[in-house]
């Protein structure tokens, strides 16, 4: 694959996540929970293509959900920084070409920087107590995140690989779903 076309996916999914998260994602909140298609993104990108560029990648982005949203500026930012450096390190050492494994580990990066945005959102003002921030907050979003992560990985997956897999035997791929 070649580094100029994999930049262009990358950054014309950037604007795409972007581009849902201002106009779709406060249309479709399920009671007071909005997707963050921007951290399903960053996170998918540092999984799948881990470069030293992923946390400037990240912080940019974070930032632009940051001065979308109505919280601290750079929360996001800092969190997704963080998240998408040690999911992508945690994902170099357990990456087993299977789709559970990068899964697995998106959703617990989505987790670790729900729960660290919702301590930020308490340290700065909020006025919620902890189990209100992780009840009403941090589970929620987790799972809504995820959900939007296991959409965005198989087809992040796809457009980077550019569609050749490499073929293993009748009807099996580099790429292993489990079933």
């Amino acid at each position: 694959m070649n580094e100029p076309r994999e930049n262009i996916i990358v950054i014309g999914g950037a604007v795409v996540a972007v581009l849902l998260q201002i106009l779709l994602a406060p249309h479709i909140a399920i009671m007071s929970i909005v997707p963050n298609f921007i951290m399903a993104f960053v996170l998918t990108v540092s999984v799948l293509r881990p470069t030293n560029l992923t946390p400037a990648f990240a912080f940019v982005l974070g930032l632009l959900y940051d001065l979308m949203g109505n919280s601290a500026v750079g929360a996001m930012a800092f969190m997704l920084v963080l998240v998408s450096f040690a999911a992508q390190k945690v994902f170099t050492v357990l990456n087993n070409d299977t789709m559970f494994m990068p899964i697995l580990v998106i959703v617990v990066a989505t987790f670790v920087a729900e729960i660290g945005y919702a301590i930020f959102m308490m340290v700065t003002g909020v006025g919620v107590g902890f189990v209100d921030a992780f009840v009403y907050r941090a589970l929620p979003c987790t799972l809504y995140n995820s959900v939007l992560a296991l959409i965005c990985y198989p087809l992040m997956a796809r457009l980077l690989s550019g569609g050749n897999f490499k073929k293993k035997g009748a009807g099996h791929s580099d790429m292993t779903i489990i079933r």
